[in-house]
């Protein structure tokens, strides 16, 4: 899977990449710190493990719409994929796997 691909093709979302959030997507790229996002994001992964998808969908939703809210404002194509290419090429090969998994995860819960 190629991951800056995957990025160019999907609206923002929460993704966990060791022990940090980003939000990543066609129209960002950036660090979450926001606490109530993390603590939605491990929410939306216990729910997944717990096999339990109506509670995933809805943090899944919550996500998306907390990546909504932290675009920058005016889009910036040339910024964004800088960020996401520098964060593609410092990935672990755990990490990468990791992405891959929660990127699967995405496109179930966006179809």
């Amino acid at each position: 899977m190629n991951l800056l691909e995957e990025f160019k093709k999907n609206p923002g979302f929460v993704y966990r990449i060791g022990t940090d959030y980003y939000y990543i997507g066609k129209w960002i790229c950036k660090p979450c710190t926001d606490e109530a996002v993390t603590d939605c994001h491990a929410m939306y992964e216990m729910c997944i493990q717990a096999k339990e998808p109506a509670n995933a969908a809805l943090y899944f939703q919550k996500l998306r719409a907390y990546s909504e809210f932290a675009l920058d404002i005016p889009y910036n194509p040339a910024k964004i994929l800088q960020y996401q290419t520098a964060l593609v090429e410092a990935l672990s090969d755990a990490d990468i796997q990791s992405l891959t998994d929660q990127l699967r995860h995405f496109h179930d819960q966006a179809s």
